[in-house]
Formats: C-alpha cells, structure tokens, sequence
C-alpha cells in the first residue's frame, strides 16, 4: 500500500495542481474541487480504493500537500493553474525564510528575484534542512538563499502558509541573500 499511497498522492496533485479539467473536475478560484468526484477520478485507476483510505492518506501526509473542507478538497501548494490562496496574507512568519535551489540558478536569482516559474506561486522553506531538501531535488549540491521576510512585507510583498510550505508573490533580489553557498 505504501507505493499505491505515493501514486495515489502524486494523481491528486496532477488533476488538483494541473490539470483538473482532463477529469472534469471544477475548482473554485481557491482550487477547490468536489472531494466525491476527484475520489471518483482517482477510484477509477486505484479500484481498491475507499474514501476513508483517501481520507487517511490526505490527513497523514506529513507534507500537508492537500487540504479537506467539508465536502471539497484542495492541493495547498505547487499549483501551475491560477489559484488564489484561500487565505489572508500570514503576517506572523520568521525573520527569514530559505529557498534551496540549484547552484546554476544562484546568479539569475540574486538578479532578477525570485519568480514562480511554472508555479502560481514562489515557494520557500521556514527551515534550513527543508530548504537542503528541496535544492537537492534540483542539485546534488544545492544553494540556499535567505529572504528577509520583514524586508519584503514591508515592499508589499504578500506570504502565505499552506500546510508546511510559505507561498510568496515574487520577490525582488534585494530581500534576497546567500545563505549556504553550496551544501554537500
């Protein structure tokens, strides 16, 4: 079950991040969509599949990728599709948040910011080792970069948190530092 519960995750984030419309599945402008018919959707290639096991998989996702309300549900974060937060703007946030990135991109970076690329949204870490973590998916010696989160709240730059992930709109270099040159 332990695989099927990683597929089984990864389809939820393809149909609520990307692509809800292939399924027919509507969602709101929060992204939002009916939790029975994305179960329905994802029971059709996992046919063992229960509701409470769908359930059980969202509410144990230590990365809280998906939020339940009521009778909808949502992916947080990571969306390529236009979404609002469901939020305010989070005003009590660290010092300083981190974005782990490859070293290649270091210098664009600390030129023109940090953009959402793909994403609605830039996405950075409240810790160090998370930050490591998400750089290493890009480079196996990632960098790490500090943005200064009282900075850029004060430019008028919006956070929010979604689960264990902090959501930002871009964010111009001069809130951005070096903060791990290179991490092995």
């Amino acid at each position: 079950m332990i695989k099927s519960k990683v597929k089984i995750s990864k389809l939820l984030s393809f149909i609520l991040r990307h692509h809800p419309q292939r399924y027919d599945i509507v969602l709101d402008k929060y992204g939002f969509g009916h939790f029975t018919k994305v179960f329905e959707v994802v029971q059709r290639r996992f046919p063992f599949l229960e509701k409470n096991d769908l359930v059980q998989i969202i509410e144990d996702d230590p990365k809280m990728r998906f939020e339940l309300d009521g009778v909808k549900i949502r992916a947080r974060y990571g969306h390529s599709i236009d979404v609002e937060p469901s939020n305010k703007p989070t005003a009590d946030l660290p010092d300083h948040l981190y974005h782990g990135t490859a070293q290649k991109s270091v210098e664009s970076i600390l030129k023109d910011g940090l953009l959402p690329g793909r994403r609605k949204f830039v996405h950075l870490s409240l810790n160090l080792a998370d930050a490591i973590r998400v750089g290493k998916r890009k480079d196996s010696t990632p960098a790490v970069l500090e943005v200064d989160v009282k900075g850029a709240q004060n430019g008028g730059i919006n956070f929010w948190m979604e689960g264990t992930i902090c959501l930002s709109n871009p964010i111009p270099p001069k809130y951005i530092k070096i903060h791990l040159e290179k991490y092995q």
